[in-house]
């Protein structure tokens, strides 16, 4: 990459010291933070003192900026989750009956974006009052449940920007009527609105590799400038005022957006790469990223929390650092029958998806294998579609028919666009997921093994194999201490799915067994919250799925888990229930073969040294009643299962009420380790004489955070703390881990997800 010039090399430092001053609320993913250090490190150890100096004193900026920037007291979140707030701001486009961004103008925090879920149909700009319920960490910001909408006072609302959010606004109106059912996806190509985007498409497009393309990027404000300087260049301005006129173009093309991070660092490193040309000198390609960098670094520090503005640098470093070798590589090879053109995309792609690699697996915890010849078919497609919507829309003020003439070519490009990635997205290979651990390990193990070989005269390409040797060891090594580590350990996960219930276990030789799959979440497939927990965990098989009883908060994500994995056997109480959600269910396990056994009270199995026995439903529970009633009271007929590893006990009680468990524990008798509370914390369970007789140490409650049931029941957390029972809950600490030894010792700990 040779030698930064000192403007990135102080654009590091300063983003280092930000990073590491929102890293200290827990809000920025420490493999990043590690990452920025030690490439810095590597690049300067050979500099001089008084280059530690300074970049030292640029670190302590980036520090304090980040200290200063970061909200505080009131603004750190506008209420508690779940309750009820006054919200009043202006929408930043229009909500079309779903939903979308609301910049909050009124105290306690003027500037702060929430995004608000609404059927109304709002325009953009125009002041509103929001009444509804907070959902913390939704969308970043956080998300509100709207229950009304008021017109505001429109005090300050001609300012240009409210101006420009309006003419934005309407210009996604103008979209709706020219491309219909596809205009969410134009909006997004073009002027980076993505509210109405289908969620399947967008996992699509994520699982192919080119989520990229959704997302206004350099790549999309290169070609606006591209396609301006051509049609200039045909005008009578010279070379020099025909790349000043395009320059201007592109900037305002980036205000009409609102000034989005990846547009702006684009528009930043054109400009500056115009200067220097200007000025007859070569542009220095890292010299304009650092400035960029710089400067976005300092107007909002909090920026580097978003993923978007992490892959946009990620891509953009990659391709100044590899784009032009890579080139030169392809000229030589037989490819070089594609031609300049083709191989410069490919060269392109190439180097953008390797830089981009890491923070892609840390965010999405997948690698797209398909990738890079996505990204060469699909590029194209998009390099046509954006100008030619731009002209629709151009072409609609002056006469609507011209507009949807144009509107047609367009609409061809991108049905194909979505038709081929839909397609290769199906396909099972089409990415792998790897876990975070993985990522940060084989990215220190890569900068390590480049540090350890910068030597004086060791030439690039050895220091380069030296260091992905190292990545290669990690990546090697890692999967087989951890399997080390968790040998004669049982281990079970209470995933932390909302108002639900989900445990993933985990036997002493690493086969997994699921009891319930937690609510049906936002996405489906690869995208549900149980499925990515299991993923997470290196999860590709599971032997047993238990689904204790029909109730959509446990059997909502099943669906989703019997399509992602493969699943030995199903058991369930065989309660007859007639809702939708369970008949996916039985359909998707005879689609994928996979055997169905009802819960039967005795039944006893083991595995790698772990005893499973059914408590309950017993016979003549509800599993034999009519159907109707049975919808009424699946909580009566919950699966309890008890669990034994040598002198660990735990029991999983699903959703069983107090009847049942004063039943089950007659059959209980001595200390258990670890009780699942039933019902997420309700008063109708957790009955004194199940404590009394069981004796658990510790008590996990599955439940989701400000539900408006009012779970857990205070009457049931004070009878826990009475019999002097530890209670750890989901709502507050997250994922719960319970890491056991056949010797009875075990510990509990959390999994909080970062920025929560």
């Amino acid at each position: 990459m040779g030698a930064f010039p000192p403007v990135a090399l102080l654009a590091m430092a300063v983003a280092a010291g930000a990073a590491t001053a929102l890293f200290a609320g827990g809000a920025l993913p420490p493999a990043l933070v590690i990452f920025a250090g030690l490439a810095a490190l590597i690049h300067v150890w050979t500099r001089p003192a008084s280059v530690w100096g300074v970049l030292g004193v640029a670190f302590a900026v980036g520090l304090t900026r980040a200290a200063v920037s970061t909200p505080g007291g009131p603004c750190e979140r506008l209420a508690g989750h779940g309750t009820a707030v006054v919200v009043s701001g202006r929408f930043l486009a229009p909500t079309s009956g779903r939903g979308a961004p609301l910049s909050v103008t009124d105290p306690p925090c003027p500037g702060r974006t929430v995004y608000v879920v609404t059927r109304d149909t709002v325009a953009a700009g125009r002041p509103v009052s929001v009444r509804g319920r907070w959902r913390d960490g939704s969308r970043g910001g956080g998300l509100v449940l709207a229950t009304e909408i008021r017109p505001g006072d429109d005090l300050g609302g001609k300012t240009l920007r409210w101006l420009l959010v309006r003419w934005r606004g309407g210009l996604v109106e103008r979209l709706e009527r020219l491309y219909g059912a596809r205009a969410p996806l134009v909006a997004a190509l073009t002027l980076a609105r993505k509210e109405g985007l289908d969620p399947d498409l967008r996992e699509a497009f994520v699982r192919v590799g080119i989520a990229h393309l959704l997302a206004i990027s350099g790549f999309h404000v290169g070609v606006v400038a591209a396609v301006l300087l051509m049609l200039l260049r045909r005008g009578p301005l010279s070379r020099r005022g025909a790349q000043v006129a395009a320059s201007v173009g592109t900037w305002a093309y980036v205000a009409l957006l609102g000034f989005p991070d990846a547009a702006f660092r684009a528009a930043l490193i054109l400009l500056a790469v115009a200067l220097s040309r200007a000025r007859g000198r070569p542009p220095a390609r890292w010299g304009a990223l650092g400035s960029a960098l710089l400067i976005l670094t300092v107007l909002g520090p909090d920026r580097l929390r978003g993923p978007g503005f992490q892959l946009s640098f990620a891509g953009a470093a990659g391709l100044v650092a590899w784009s032009w070798s890579l080139r030169q590589r392809l000229k030589i090879s037989p490819l070089r029958r594609l031609g300049p053109g083709l191989t410069g995309a490919l060269a392109a792609g190439i180097a953008a998806t390797a830089g981009t690699l890491p923070v892609v697996a840390w965010h999405f915890e997948r690698v797209s294998l398909v990738g890079l010849p996505v990204t060469v078919a699909a590029a194209p497609l998009v390099a046509l579609a954006l100008p030619g919507a731009l002209a629709s829309l151009a072409a609609d003020f002056v006469h609507p028919t011209a507009g949807s003439f144009l509107a047609g070519g367009v609409d061809l490009l991108l049905r194909a666009l979505e038709l081929g990635t839909t397609h290769v997205a199906r396909l099972d290979w089409a990415s792998v997921w790897i876990p975070r651990s993985w990522v940060a390990v084989t990215g220190v193990a890569g900068l390590l093994g480049a540090r350890a070989a910068w030597r004086p005269g060791v030439r690039r390409k050895v220091r380069r194999c030296v260091a992905l040797a190292w990545a290669i060891g990690a990546v090697v090594a890692w999967p087989v201490l951890v399997s080390f580590q968790a040998r004669g350990v049982l281990e079970i996960a209470a995933l932390d799915v909302g108002q639900g219930d989900a445990l993933a276990i985990r036997t002493p030789r690493g086969r997994w067994m699921l009891v319930d799959a937690g609510p049906p979440g936002r996405y489906e497939g690869a995208g549900n919250p149980v499925v990515r927990a299991l993923r997470r965990r290196g999860v590709d098989r599971i032997e047993m799925l238990v689904l204790t009883h029909p109730d959509l908060d446990h059997i909502g994500g099943a669906k989703a888990v019997l399509t992602a994995f493969d699943v030995g056997w199903v058991m369930d109480p065989s309660l007859p229930a007639g809702k939708e959600s369970y008949v996916q269910v039985l359909e998707t396990a005879v689609e994928r073969r996979v055997p169905w056994r009802r819960a039967l009270p005795g039944q006893t199995w083991e595995m790698d040294g772990v005893i499973f026995q059914v408590l309950h439903p017993a016979v003549g529970s509800p599993n034999e009643a009519d159907a109707g009633a049975v919808e009424m009271e699946a909580n009566d007929a919950s699966v309890v299962i008890w669990l034994q590893y040598g002198a660990f006990d735990a029991l999983l009680t699903g959703d069983a009420p107090v009847a049942v468990e004063r039943r089950i524990s007659r059959q209980l008798h001595g200390e258990i380790e670890v009780l699942k509370v039933a019902h997420h914390g309700s008063a109708t369970s957790t009955d004194s004489l199940l404590l009394a007789r069981a004796d658990p140490h510790v008590a996990l409650v599955s439940v989701g955070r400000g539900n408006r049931y009012g779970h857990p029941d205070p009457e049931v957390l004070a009878r826990l703390r009475r019999a002097g029972i530890e209670v750890r809950r989901t709502d507050r600490e997250g994922t719960l881990r319970v890491r056991a030894r056949a010797d009875g010792s075990f510990t509990v700990t959390p999994e909080r997800p970062f920025g929560r």
